[in-house]
Protein backbone atom coordinates (compact mmCIF):
# COMPACT_ATOMS: atom_id res chain seq x y z
CA UNK A 1 0.00 0.00 0.00
CA UNK A 2 2.97 2.40 1.24
CA UNK A 3 4.57 1.71 -2.45
CA UNK A 4 1.55 2.69 -4.49
CA UNK A 5 1.05 5.91 -2.29
CA UNK A 6 4.35 6.57 -3.43
CA UNK A 7 4.19 6.11 -6.98
CA UNK A 8 0.82 8.48 -6.87
CA UNK A 9 2.97 10.86 -5.34
CA UNK A 10 5.65 10.58 -7.77
CA UNK A 11 2.90 10.80 -10.69
CA UNK A 12 1.54 13.57 -9.06
CA UNK A 13 5.11 15.32 -9.10
CA UNK A 14 5.50 14.51 -12.89
CA UNK A 15 2.01 16.45 -12.89
CA UNK A 16 3.36 19.91 -11.07
CA UNK A 17 6.58 19.69 -12.96
CA UNK A 18 5.15 19.55 -16.19
CA UNK A 19 2.51 21.91 -15.50
CA UNK A 20 4.84 24.38 -14.14
CA UNK A 21 7.16 23.87 -17.34
CA UNK A 22 4.49 24.41 -19.61
CA UNK A 23 3.48 27.62 -17.93
CA UNK A 24 6.66 28.99 -17.38
CA UNK A 25 7.60 28.87 -20.70
CA UNK A 26 5.19 30.99 -21.97
CA UNK A 27 6.84 33.93 -19.45
CA UNK A 28 10.20 33.11 -20.56
CA UNK A 29 12.33 32.24 -23.46
CA UNK A 30 14.67 30.71 -20.87
CA UNK A 31 13.78 26.99 -20.79
CA UNK A 32 16.27 26.15 -18.50
CA UNK A 33 14.83 28.38 -16.20
CA UNK A 34 11.80 27.41 -16.17
CA UNK A 35 12.73 23.93 -16.00
CA UNK A 36 15.25 24.14 -12.75
CA UNK A 37 12.28 26.06 -10.91
CA UNK A 38 9.29 23.12 -12.48
CA UNK A 39 11.92 20.64 -11.14
CA UNK A 40 12.01 22.74 -7.27
CA UNK A 41 8.52 22.84 -7.30
CA UNK A 42 7.80 19.06 -8.04
CA UNK A 43 10.42 18.20 -5.63
CA UNK A 44 8.82 20.49 -3.14
CA UNK A 45 5.03 19.11 -3.72
CA UNK A 46 6.41 15.41 -3.91
CA UNK A 47 8.12 16.13 -0.15
CA UNK A 48 4.87 17.73 1.00
CA UNK A 49 2.71 14.33 -0.66
CA UNK A 50 4.85 12.15 0.81
CA UNK A 51 4.67 13.70 3.88
CA UNK A 52 1.25 14.06 4.23
CA UNK A 53 0.31 11.09 2.25
CA UNK A 54 2.55 8.19 1.48
CA UNK A 55 4.27 8.26 5.53
CA UNK A 56 1.44 9.65 7.21
CA UNK A 57 1.74 7.46 9.92
CA UNK A 58 5.23 8.49 10.84
CA UNK A 59 6.98 10.61 13.03
CA UNK A 60 8.70 13.41 11.45
CA UNK A 61 11.26 15.94 12.51
CA UNK A 62 11.31 19.34 12.04
CA UNK A 63 9.54 20.28 8.55
CA UNK A 64 12.41 22.27 7.57
CA UNK A 65 14.81 20.05 8.36
CA UNK A 66 13.30 17.19 6.62
CA UNK A 67 12.56 19.26 3.92
CA UNK A 68 15.98 20.27 3.36
CA UNK A 69 17.28 16.60 3.53
CA UNK A 70 14.49 15.65 0.84
CA UNK A 71 15.83 18.10 -1.36
CA UNK A 72 19.48 17.30 -0.89
CA UNK A 73 18.93 14.39 -1.89
CA UNK A 74 16.08 14.99 -4.96
CA UNK A 75 19.04 16.89 -6.19
CA UNK A 76 21.49 14.52 -7.17
CA UNK A 77 19.07 12.67 -9.12
CA UNK A 78 17.23 16.01 -10.43
CA UNK A 79 20.83 17.20 -11.49
CA UNK A 80 20.94 14.02 -14.16
CA UNK A 81 17.75 14.84 -15.06
CA UNK A 82 18.22 18.64 -15.90
CA UNK A 83 21.61 17.52 -17.29
CA UNK A 84 19.87 15.32 -19.70
CA UNK A 85 17.38 17.64 -20.92
CA UNK A 86 20.20 20.35 -21.25
CA UNK A 87 22.16 18.46 -23.56
CA UNK A 88 19.27 17.03 -25.53
CA UNK A 89 16.47 20.04 -25.62
CA UNK A 90 18.77 21.15 -28.87
CA UNK A 91 17.96 17.74 -30.80
CA UNK A 92 15.20 16.09 -29.17
CA UNK A 93 11.75 18.09 -29.22
CA UNK A 94 11.49 19.86 -25.61
CA UNK A 95 8.71 17.92 -24.60
CA UNK A 96 10.85 14.60 -25.50
CA UNK A 97 14.26 16.38 -23.87
CA UNK A 98 11.35 16.78 -20.92
CA UNK A 99 10.59 13.51 -20.93
CA UNK A 100 14.03 11.86 -21.23
CA UNK A 101 15.49 13.60 -18.26
CA UNK A 102 12.28 12.96 -15.80
CA UNK A 103 12.64 9.09 -16.87
CA UNK A 104 16.71 9.09 -16.29
CA UNK A 105 16.21 10.67 -13.29
CA UNK A 106 13.45 8.56 -12.27
CA UNK A 107 16.20 5.79 -12.89
CA UNK A 108 19.40 7.08 -10.96
CA UNK A 109 16.79 8.10 -8.02
CA UNK A 110 16.06 4.00 -8.08
CA UNK A 111 19.13 3.29 -8.30
CA UNK A 112 20.48 5.45 -5.43
CA UNK A 113 17.67 4.60 -3.26
CA UNK A 114 18.35 0.97 -3.38
CA UNK A 115 22.69 1.19 -2.90
CA UNK A 116 21.94 3.46 0.04
CA UNK A 117 19.17 1.03 1.48
CA UNK A 118 21.65 -1.89 0.97
CA UNK A 119 24.28 0.19 2.19
CA UNK A 120 22.27 1.33 5.36
CA UNK A 121 21.66 -2.57 6.23
CA UNK A 122 25.72 -3.50 6.07
CA UNK A 123 26.32 -0.72 8.19
CA UNK A 124 24.35 -2.02 10.63
CA UNK A 125 25.59 -5.18 10.60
Amino acid sequence: QQFKRFCFVGGFGFVVDSLFFLLLTQFTDDVMLARLISFWLAASATWLGNRIYTYKHQQFSSIFYQWCKHMLTAHFSGGINLIAFWLTKDILSIPVAFCFGIFLGVFSNYFLANKLFLLAIQIKK
